[in-house]
């Protein structure tokens, strides 16, 4: 009898122990880490409404366009020069190619493109080199 109770009280006493600290800081680490992971989230999804609805129109260029009428037109016309940049493939035997560009701000720009089946974005930055010409780098896809 006198084992059954000891074994009891030694059982309670065992579960009455609180986490150790070892698990309190992994513990703390995993809700730092989930807060982050939300934040993340909302600052993506605010990006990627503000960017489907196009509300990131600034209209700023870069000098190299004062002269040019319509730099987006201009822009896409030498864009359609590159369609290596396009990130998909065109499916059904369809061909790939920009369909719109609208600039972030004087450095970055949204590029629409599409085969007839598939569609997507992407966000691209560009340089002009010294001889006038458009160099165009993918900075990332939006979904």
């Amino acid at each position: 009898m006198k084992k059954i109770i000891f074994t009891g009280i030694l059982a309670i006493s065992v579960s009455c122990t609180g986490p150790s600290e070892k698990e309190e800081d992994l513990s703390a680490k995993v809700d730092s880490l989930t807060r982050e992971t939300e934040e993340l989230k909302r600052a993506n999804d605010t990006l990627s409404e503000h960017l489907f609805q196009k509300t990131y129109l600034t209209r700023q260029y870069s000098p190299y366009f004062d002269t040019i009428p319509d730099p987006e037109e201009h822009l896409l016309e030498k864009l359609k020069e590159q369609d290596n940049l396009i990130p998909k493939d065109p499916v059904l035997g369809g061909t790939m190619r920009f369909t719109e560009v609208r600039f972030v701000d004087d450095e970055l720009f949204v590029a629409e493109y599409e085969d007839g089946h598939i569609m997507g974005k992407a966000v691209y930055t560009y340089t002009v080199n010294n001889s006038g010409e458009i160099i165009f780098e993918m900075v990332g896809t939006i979904m």
